[in-house]
């Protein structure tokens, strides 16, 4: 029976030592500079729509309809290049903010950050910020970086330490991962569980996807969040100066 006993108290610990590794609030998860997840213990979840091509500009707006139909939030991830951040389409990008979502950088063209050398990186990350403010007509704090192909590791000219350095000294205390990349519906609602970031990018499958597991997942009780809401940040700031890349400014943070 002591054996017995012994054996049951072992077992609770453990449980209870997993219970606690699994309920990671955010404060412990903003102390990573890779965020994969927000809290395990809210029923929030991130739906985050990647390089926006000009090409795919229908399927932003039909993602934005679906956030005023549902009254639910994603975030955005544009590339330049892509042609989609553009004057002429400053009313896609205002419907965006204006339907809650908010805006992040997956920098000037998709290639790993690491292909580029230190200054060329931030003034790349320069231009994709004048970029927006251009499109949108004022500035907005860009808070998020979603790195090309997810990683900080590609490319020969930086390495994952000094890149860190460089995204860091542009003002990126974190980069945006994820933890659910299905495009079928019946696996993404497999895989999604409390604080997931969901991977999705503007074309007419994932759309498509969207608008199967949206009604699904608000029935089971999730809450639709962009990153900020996720990990408890007020919306990005705006002002009317627009950005302007200068290198002396950073090199000033030497």
């Amino acid at each position: 029976m002591k054996m017995l006993k012994k054996m049951l108290a072992i077992l609770l610990c453990l449980c209870a030592l997993a219970t606690a590794a699994g309920a990671e609030g955010n404060e412990a998860l903003l102390e990573n500079f890779v965020l994969k997840h927000g809290d395990r213990n809210e029923k929030k979840i991130c739906i985050t729509v990647d390089d926006c091509y000009v090409s795919r500009r229908d399927n932003i707006v039909r993602d934005v309809e679906l956030c005023n139909q549902y009254g639910i939030h994603m975030t955005f991830f544009p590339i330049v290049k892509t042609g989609c951040l553009s004057e002429k389409y400053r009313d896609i990008w205002q419907s965006v903010l204006d339907a809650g979502c908010e805006i992040g950088c997956h920098g000037y063209q998709h290639l790993h950050l690491g292909s580029f050398d230190y200054w060329t990186l931030l003034k790349r990350l320069g231009r994709w910020q004048e970029e927006l403010d251009k499109t949108l007509g004022y500035h907005y704090e860009t808070r998020w970086l979603r790195p090309p192909y997810g990683s900080i590791s590609g490319g020969k000219k930086l390495n994952e330490s000094k890149l860190t350095s460089a995204l860091k000294r542009f003002g990126f205390d974190h980069i945006i991962h994820w933890d659910v990349s299905e495009t079928h519906a019946d696996q993404a609602l497999e895989k999604v569980q409390n604080g997931s970031i969901m991977l999705f990018h503007a074309n007419h499958k994932d759309t498509r996807c969207l608008e199967e597991i949206i009604p699904v997942l608000l029935e089971q009780g999730y809450e639709f969040v962009t990153l900020s809401e996720m990990f408890g940040f007020d919306p990005p700031e705006t002002s009317e100066e627009l950005y302007v890349y200068d290198r002396a400014n950073y090199e000033k943070e030497s």
